[in-house]
């Protein structure tokens, strides 16, 4: 809306999102006396499995089946199965966590010229500012969830040795509620340096408050038209990204991982917050080029980008791999670990968190934590590119096009934690990175695309290709067979019987899927969209995962198929 020659926008808007999640879990303590006779909801004697109290089984002799896989188990004793009773006694159902988080954002926006002509024109403004606060709250149904009211692993018990839950695999928590506010102010201008040349100046700042404090940001971008046909474009700045109110709060969850030093057995990792985290901080400039132009009745684009991040001090966790396996070392839990470690402190050990140089073993990790902290530097380059092509034919528009973004550099720094060593420097590029930051990283990913349109109807075809990983951590070799001697060692000496062995884990295969979609505009603005995914029903390539595959490169969804209507008002 303008007024004296200066427009403004105000905007205000408001959200709400509530997550609710149950999950029960089986208690420590019932466990324990149902595996010792003493277990049931009528169980009121002081005889192991008399008195209305049970046994637990535990062995395979006491379960049919497997239900998932419509299996049966060959040496199932229907007298040795638990009851409903004794397993819905175990579990305790009334835990759910529910979260809900408020976001308000007030924006307000100048704009105008400014009464300086260049070359190219009046040179453009706007400036402004912005306010939003974010109320955050996690609240526990059950007191069974709440560690501070119980820290035990029985009931009612608060002054245990080694306060690790009444939970045999989830973790604990505490009710949360967080508010954070940020005020922000910026400025740009449009320079139309000439009728070829057109820049931005724009700068930013943003207050945190709290430890985190304040920041600058400029940035500066340009275009340069050298030929109706050929451009040349390019950016410099800095960036920010402060913490949010979880990263902030000393409040933390307990959540459960597979650790390598313990021999891949399920561990307590505590994630926390920390108050005095930093804001992460970047380096970015990109360089690249436009070609556009016509070939006989159709039209042609090529764009390629340049691009590089230089990241500092990234707001990270401690990764309770690399902790774990710096204290455990690497082997099947019963390796001796290093009590002297650095990084001692983050573990705590079973046996009243003692560590005995020589006795105390990978196993006997318990619990570790891993801290929201400001960690090392992060570089990463890579090139984007795309190819777009539009003419006529039989009637309507036919569009082919595809586009990739190669990586070409992802190193991340050594790290450091209050001067303390962690990890040395690595590439992440090329490989899986499931024991350390930040994950999947393939080299190059690519899509593309076939369309026609005429009239009414739309048919695309969109293929989409993510390049493969290897599994930084090297191969395994597990058992496929059925027999009981079945291992490496006997199946190369060819001592044992119907041994079948594979090696996994090596190399996660690059994924492709090919996807249908056709879609016809009705009449009264009603549209109807069909879908075929993945036409070629490609499975994702194996991964040494829970899960069996990497999600970041294959989908476990087959052929699927989709059918949309959607009508305007």
């Amino acid at each position: 809306m303008p007024f004296a020659g200066i427009g403004y926008d105000l905007g205000v808007s408001y959200s709400r999102t509530q997550n609710r999640q149950h999950t029960p879990d089986v208690f420590i303590n019932k466990l324990q006396n149902a595996l010792n006779g003493f277990g049931g909801p009528n169980c009121t004697g002081t005889v192991a499995g008399a008195g209305g109290c049970v046994y637990f089984n535990p062995f395979s002799n006491g379960y049919s089946g497997n239900p998932a896989l419509g299996l049966t188990n060959p040496g199932f004793v229907s007298a040795n199965a638990n009851s409903p009773a004794l397993i819905d006694w175990l579990f305790e159902r009334g835990s759910e966590t529910r979260q809900i988080q408020d976001l308000f954002v007030v924006d307000l926006v100048f704009n105008g010229e400014l009464p300086i002509e260049l070359p190219g024109g009046n040179i453009g403004w706007a400036a402004g500012g912005q306010y939003r606060t974010t109320d955050f709250q996690s609240i526990l149904r059950s007191p069974f969830q709440d560690v501070r009211v119980t820290p035990c692993p029985v009931p009612g018990t608060t002054n245990c040795a080694l306060p690790t839950g009444p939970y045999i695999f989830l973790g604990q928590g505490t009710p949360v509620q967080l508010e954070d506010s940020v005020y922000a102010f910026f400025a740009e201008t449009n320079l139309p340096i000439t009728d070829k040349i057109n820049a931005q100046a724009a700068i930013r700042y943003e207050d945190y408050g709290g430890l985190t404090g304040s920041t600058i940001n400029p940035k500066l971008s340009a275009k340069w038209e050298l030929t109706d046909m050929f451009a040349l474009r390019g950016s410099v700045g800095t960036t920010f990204r402060g913490p949010t109110p979880a990263n902030r709060s000393s409040n933390g969850v307990t959540g459960l991982s597979g650790i390598q030093a313990a021999g891949n057995n399920f561990k307590s990792v505590d994630f926390a917050g920390n108050p005095a985290v930093g804001p992460e901080k970047a380096f970015t400039y990109n360089i690249g080029a436009i070609f556009q132009t016509d070939v006989g009745e159709g039209n042609l684009r090529i764009i390629g980008d340049y691009w590089h991040f230089n990241i500092e001090d990234q707001i990270t966790t401690v990764p309770a791999q690399i902790v774990a396996t710096a204290v455990g070392g690497v082997g099947n839990g019963t390796q001796f670990v290093t009590c002297g470690s650095a990084l001692r402190s983050l573990i705590t050990f079973n046996n009243n968190n003692a560590c005995v140089q020589g006795v105390t073993v990978g196993n006997d990790i318990q619990r570790v934590k891993s801290d929201t902290v400001n960690g090392p530097r992060v570089k990463v380059t890579g090139i984007d590119g795309s190819i777009d092509y539009k003419q006529p034919a039989f009637g309507g528009d036919a569009t082919l096009g595809v586009s990739f973004s190669r990586l070409v550099k992802y190193d991340i720094g050594e790290f450091q934690l209050n001067g303390v060593f962690v990890s040395s420097a690595y590439s992440a590029l090329g490989f899986t990175n499931y024991d350390r930051f930040p994950g999947t990283v393939s080299k190059i990913r690519a899509a593309s695309y076939a369309e026609y349109s005429r009239g009414d109807h739309n048919l695309r075809f969109d293929l989409t290709y993510i390049g493969g990983a290897t599994d930084n951590r090297g191969p395994t070799t597990v058992q496929t067979g059925s027999s009981a001697n079945c291992n490496v060692a006997n199946a190369q000496a060819g001592t044992a019987t119907n041994c079948q062995l594979t090696t996994i884990g090596l190399k996660v295969k690059a994924y492709y899927t090919l996807d249908m979609t056709y879609r016809i505009q009705l009449p009264w603005d009603t549209t109807v969209t069909a879908s075929v995914f993945n036409i070629f029903d490609r499975d994702p390539s194996a991964a040494r995962l829970e899960a069996g595959y990497d999600p970041f490169i294959g989908s476990p969804y087959g052929r699927s198929f989709k059918l949309g209507v959607r009508k305007k008002f």
